[in-house]
């Protein structure tokens, strides 16, 4: 190729001069990575939006302000869920105060049926904490519904059933208006369980650091992405506010039972966050 036209060549790829006149080319290019950029992020954040939309509420509002607040505001407090030294340190906390942490679970209740696939998929909002698979079928749905009622009905010495103040449109169970609340419980407004009915029909307890170390480690559970917020950092302000709830960490989501053995197992570990925040062992 000649000089001539190879110098031909490479006008023809250079830009208009009315773009590079007056300082019209940053503008142009300032305008189309912003269009390429909102055609990116609207069709992500509006799938984003409505997996939120698919918990079925709890907590926040279930609507584009709750998802603006879940996001921008929650979100950055989120940790990790399924490490277990914090409840090592609590149960050596305990035995240096001569008080021995056992737990109410055994190793063999949780291992008698084993959760022997994958941990199933969370949602990736820190509230409402939900799965998004292994969802029980409607049959197994409303037998587990059936087994919750009838322990709180079982236990009324124990128990109060009542909304919950933390999912709003969840059923929950209370520490009895009789008895008193340990430290813990009153940091959860005596609130000891919630069932997702409305949802996936997972579960929220709080249990004692020792069975919430067996509960993850056995995999039927994790943590909240939002319990245990340090006291003595500036996050907990939003804590201590009110913009997010002020959950402990032995706040643990439960998975779903998705058979009658795996409805058995869940109902013992109410049963055992029930004997933990009531503080006695005569459940029925």
């Amino acid at each position: 190729m000649s000089t001539d036209s190879l110098s031909s060549a490479v006008r023809s790829l250079a830009l208009p001069r009315s773009l590079t006149q007056h300082g019209r080319l940053p503008v142009v290019l300032t305008t189309a990575a912003a269009l390429l950029g909102t055609s990116v992020v609207v069709p992500v954040a509006y799938r984003d939006y409505c997996t939120f939309r698919s918990y079925g509420g709890g907590g926040v509002p279930d609507n584009v302000l709750g998802w603006l607040y879940v996001r921008l505001v929650m979100q950055p407090l989120g940790r990790e869920m399924l490490s277990t030294d914090v409840y090592d340190r609590r149960v050596a906390a305990a035995e240096g105060h001569g008080k021995g942490d056992e737990g109410f679970l055994t190793e063999e209740q949780l291992s008698a049926v084993r959760r022997t696939d994958a941990r199933p998929v969370v949602g990736p909002h820190v509230s409402p904490q939900r799965q998004l698979t292994q969802i029980p079928v409607e049959r197994v749905q409303e037998k587990f519904r059936a087994s919750f009622s009838s322990f709180a009905n079982r236990n009324y010495h124990l128990v109060k059933p009542s909304s919950s103040l933390l999912e709003g449109n969840a059923d929950a169970l209370f520490l009895a208006p009789k008895l008193p609340a340990s430290a813990i419980a009153t940091r959860m407004r005596r609130e000891i369980a919630n069932l997702h009915d409305l949802s996936d029909h997972s579960v929220h307890v709080v249990l004692s650091p020792a069975d919430c170390k067996r509960v993850i480690e056995a995999g039927w559970g994790q943590r909240h992405a939002l319990s245990g917020l340090s006291k003595s950092t500036f996050l907990s302000l939003f804590a201590t506010s009110g913009c997010v709830p002020n959950l402990p960490p032995e706040y643990l989501l439960i998975y779903a039972p998705r058979n009658e053995a795996e409805i058995e197992v869940v109902m013992l570990i109410i049963a055992a966050s029930v004997k933990f925040m009531a503080g006695r062992e005569d459940v029925r």
